[in-house]
């Protein structure tokens, strides 16, 4: 499970800013019980939050929060190459002196196997001039990188990196791991290619495996977990039931795959067909066949797309899946966020203590039937043009069964739009 994730020096992010997924020490109102008992999960003796949404005005810094932590996550993916990757990542704010001689910090501290790790780096423009003989330059270069882990109980050193120094002596098997190549290289991306057994490779593969998110891509990045369970015929019957209680009733899905390409893991929206039921005039029932991309909502192909990654990781046996989504709000009806939200909360449900963390701009979600109040984060924009970013639990003289989105909405925990009024004077002058 996630704890934490930190960012420094990034768009518009300027200062140290964390969001986190350990619990404060607030409990719900005696009416809202059930909200502690089910918003909360244990991973290596910690209490930790399965959803947390993040609000705040337009350019306020929400997406960049998901963004920094999309391309961090995205780095530790990529396999290592000759070139470099980093290059989303290396985007500092740019209100302050020599903006692009500074480096920005990533750190993300996460449970693994009930095992808590600390992990991050930081990155920069490399400050040399590019050779052209020099096949070992690059644009982005990693400045400083670490990895701590709990060893019984305490936290140790696993390795720690100053350009492409590394000391790994307390990392185990370190003398499988040559030395890196690149200034770019992750060492982390590094260790793991040579230790398969090791700490590194066991957060990398989590991260590769369990973690995903729909700020690149979309959310069509989700649709192969939909796709793979549709070709088997009992877990089929388990997405079609998932789709029903959204009131998506179907009777069958029907994939249109391209005999030439027996290995085509892909398909696109109108390759997809829905089969329903319904009675006509007489009351006689008839059949029909509907084309997801050509015959349903938005809102119903973007819950296709995602109906199979929730499966996936509800049910998950030993791994508790991370999920990201931007503007979770976008085509859905508030009635069906509340309950996309209720599911992740549901431990008969989630039985994997599966993750969420999305933005949004439905207040509906605020309430404390739903979420408590160290589950909403804001965004606001201050005085010299960078994010804050903070949680509703770090703000005082708040009851705990408050109407969080009416008190939202009437300005009371800041993250609102600062509008002006229009006048249309000076184009009627000019008529």
């Amino acid at each position: 499970m996630i704890v934490e994730f930190s960012i420094k020096n990034f768009r518009s992010i300027k200062k140290i800013q964390t969001i986190s997924f350990v619990t404060t020490g607030l409990k719900s109102s005696k009416g809202f019980s059930e909200v502690d008992k089910n918003n909360i999960s244990e991973d290596g003796g910690m209490r930790l939050l399965k959803t947390i949404g993040v609000y705040g005005a337009n350019a306020s810094g929400k997406s960049n929060i998901i963004r920094a932590l999309e391309y961090f996550l995205q780095a530790i993916k990529n396999e290592a190459s000759t070139e470099s990757n980093l290059s989303p990542l290396y985007d500092p704010f740019l209100y302050q002196e020599n903006a692009f001689n500074t480096e920005s910090f990533f750190q993300i501290v996460l449970f693994v196997k009930n095992k808590k790790y600390r992990y991050g780096f930081t990155v920069k423009r490399n400050p040399n001039t590019k050779e052209k003989l020099d096949e070992k330059y690059s644009n982005e270069i990693i400045v400083n990188e670490w990895l701590f882990g709990t060893k019984g109980k305490n936290m140790v050193e696993y390795f720690t990196r100053t350009g492409t120094s590394v000391n790994k002596e307390k990392l185990p098997n370190n003398e499988k791991i040559p030395l890196l190549p690149y200034e770019h290289t992750l060492f982390l991306t590094h260790s793991a290619a040579f230790d398969s057994e090791g700490e590194s490779a066991s957060i990398r593969n989590y991260i590769r495996s369990w973690t995903i998110s729909n700020f690149t891509n979309g959310v069509k990045n989700f649709r192969r977990n939909t796709l793979v369970l549709l070709e088997q015929e009992n877990k089929k019957t388990e997405l079609l039931a998932l789709l029903s209680i959204f009131n998506l009733k179907y009777n069958d899905i029907i994939l249109e795959r391209d005999p030439n390409k027996p290995d085509q893991k892909f398909l696109s929206q109108d390759k997809i067909f829905m089969m329903k039921s319904y009675h006509n005039k007489n009351n006689e029932a008839k059949d029909i066949t509907l084309n997801l991309r050509y015959n349903e909502s938005s809102g119903t192909q973007k819950l296709f797309d995602l109906a199979g990654l929730l499966l996936r990781a509800f049910f998950n046996k030993t791994t508790s899946a991370f999920i990201i989504i931007d503007e979770i709000d976008s085509n859905f009806h508030p009635s069906l966020l509340i309950k996309l939200i209720g599911l992740f909360n549901n431990p008969s449900i989630n039985k994997s203590k599966s993750q969420l963390l999305f933005t949004s701009h439905d207040t509906n979600l605020m309430s404390p039937s739903i979420m408590r109040r160290d589950q909403f984060y804001f965004t606001e924009k201050s005085e010299d043009n960078s994010t804050r970013l903070y949680s509703l639990a770090d703000l005082k003289g708040i009851r705990n069964d408050a109407d969080f989105a009416k008190h939202y909405l009437a300005g009371f925990y800041g993250a609102l739009p600062v509008l002006d009024n229009y006048s249309n004077e000076n184009v009627l002058q000019n008529e």
